[in-house]
C-alpha cells in the first residue's frame, strides 16, 4: 500500500505546542468503528464511554531528558543532540542524532555549555553518530543529565529561542510524562497517557474501571518515519518492553471474561499486540523482551479492543496502525473532521477513543 494513501491536511497553527493547563481538559474524539459514529466530548468525560470491567493498559515509562545542547566553538552555535540509546557496558558511549553533520568528523569533540559533559564523535552509523561522554563533574553521566539535559520534544514542538527553551526546560520536563511514569528509559512520551490524572484515575477505579500497567520504552522507531513509497518495506527500529505475570494474568482474565482491554497509547498497544500466544483467544504471555511490529494493512488484532491515543502525524507507523484498527477510510474521515473542529494536534493535543 502506498504511504501516500495516509495523508491528511493539517494546519500548522493546529499544532499544539504547550499542553492545557489541566491534563484532562483536552477534547475527545469518541469513534465506533463497528456502527461508524463520531461523538465530541472532553476528556474528563470519559467515563461515560467506559463500562465497569473495563481494563486499561497504561505504559509506565519515563522519559529521560535526553536532549543535550552541545557546542564546538563560537562560530558553530548550538547543536541538538538527542542520545538515542547506550551502546557499550561499562563506558558512556551512545548513539546520538545531531542536528548538524557538516564539521562532525570522527575525532570531534563537543562540549556541553558549562563543560559538565564532554563528547567525543567516535564515528557515525546511518544516519546517527557514536559519541562517547565523559562527565567531568565526578558525577555519574545518566545523574548528570537529568540535571543538565532537555526534555526531548519533538521537531514540531517549537520553542522561539534558547533562551525561551531554558525557561521552559524544568515545566517541559514535568509536562512531558505522564502521572505514572516509573521507570526510565523512553525518549519520547506515551502521550495518550498524559491526559490522565490521579483524580480521574481515582474516578474511573471506583466506577469499576480496571487499570494495569506495563513497562514499554519509547525509542526511534515509534517516531521514525516512513520514507519509502511502500509502507510494508518500511524497517521499524526494535522496543523493549516488560509485562510481568500479573499483569498477564490480568489481561488474560479479562479476556476470558469477555471483558473490554483497552489499551492507552500505541506502545502498550504493540507490546500487547506482540505478546499474544492465543490468537483465538487474545491470550498473551508474559516478558521482557524487544518488538519491532509494524502494525500494517492486513494485521488481524487479537488482543485489544478500544484504544486511546492522541492524533498522528501524516504518513506515520502510528496513524497506519490505527488506520488498520478503526479502518483507513473511517479514521481519515475522522481525521479530515478534527481538522475542521479545529482539534489540536500531536503530542500535546487532544485525544480519541476508539472502539
Amino acid at each position: 500500500m502506498k504511504v501516500t494513501e495516509y495523508e491528511y491536511h493539517l494546519p500548522k497553527e493546529q499544532i499544539a505546542q504547550l499542553p492545557l493547563e489541566s491534563r484532562t481538559a483536552c477534547k475527545l474524539m469518541v469513534l465506533d468503528k463497528t456502527n461508524k459514529t463520531i461523538i465530541h466530548n472532553r476528556f474528563d468525560n470519559i467515563k461515560q464511554y467506559l463500562r465497569p470491567g473495563d481494563l486499561l493498559v497504561i505504559n509506565n515509562t519515563k522519559v529521560v531528558p535526553a536532549k543535550l545542547f552541545l557546542f564546538r566553538d563560537k562560530t558553530m552555535g548550538k547543536i541538538d543532540a538527542l542520545l538515542v540509546s547506550k551502546q557499550e557496558e561499562g563506558k558512556d558511549v551512545w548513539r546520538c542524532i545531531l542536528s548538524k553533520r557538516k564539521g562532525m568528523e570522527p575525532g570531534t569533540v563537543l562540549l556541553t555549555e558549562k563543560k559538565e559533559l564532554t563528547a567525543h564523535i567516535n564515528s557515525l552509523i546511518d544516519d546517527e553518530f557514536l559519541i562517547e561522554f565523559i562527565d567531568t563533574t565526578g558525577e555519574a553521566l545518566s545523574e548528570s543529565i537529568k540535571e543538565i539535559g532537555f526534555a526531548p520534544l519533538p521537531p514540531y514542538i517549537k520553542r522561539k529561542d534558547k533562551n525561551t527553551e531554558k525557561a521552559l526546560k524544568n515545566k517541559d520536563k514535568s509536562d512531558y510524562q505522564t502521572v505514572f511514569a516509573r521507570f526510565d528509559g523512553s525518549i519520547a512520551a506515551p502521550t495518550a497517557g498524559m491526559h490522565f490524572t490521579p483524580e480521574l484515575m481515582k474516578d474511573l477505579i471506583a466506577f469499576g474501571v480496571e487499570f494495569v500497567e506495563i513497562m514499554h520504552h519509547i525509542g526511534k522507531g515509534t517516531f521514525k518515519p516512513i520514507k519509502t513509497d511502500e509502507i510494508e518495506k518500511h524497517n521499524m527500529d526494535k522496543e523493549y518492553f516488560e509485562i510481568d505475570g500479573s499483569a498477564a494474568d490480568r489481561i488474560n482474565k479479562a479476556k476470558l471474561s469477555k471483558r473490554r482491554v483497552i489499551t492507552v497509547g500505541t506502545s502498550s498497544t504493540r507490546a500487547l499486540e506482540s505478546s499474544c500466544v492465543d490468537l483465538k483467544h487474545g491470550l498473551i504471555q508474559p516478558g521482557k523482551t524487544w518488538t519491532g511490529l509494524f502494525i500494517t494493512n492486513g494485521y488481524k488484532y487479537s488482543v485489544i479492543d478500544g484504544i486511546i491515543t492522541n492524533f498522528h502525524l501524516p504518513k506515520s507507523t502510528n496513524l497506519v496502525m490505527t488506520c488498520v484498527f478503526g479502518g483507513k477510510e473511517f479514521i481519515l474521515d475522522a481525521y479530515n473532521q478534527a481538522v475542521s473542529d479545529n482539534y489540536r494536534f500531536y503530542s500535546y493535543g487532544d485525544a480519541m477513543f476508539l472502539t
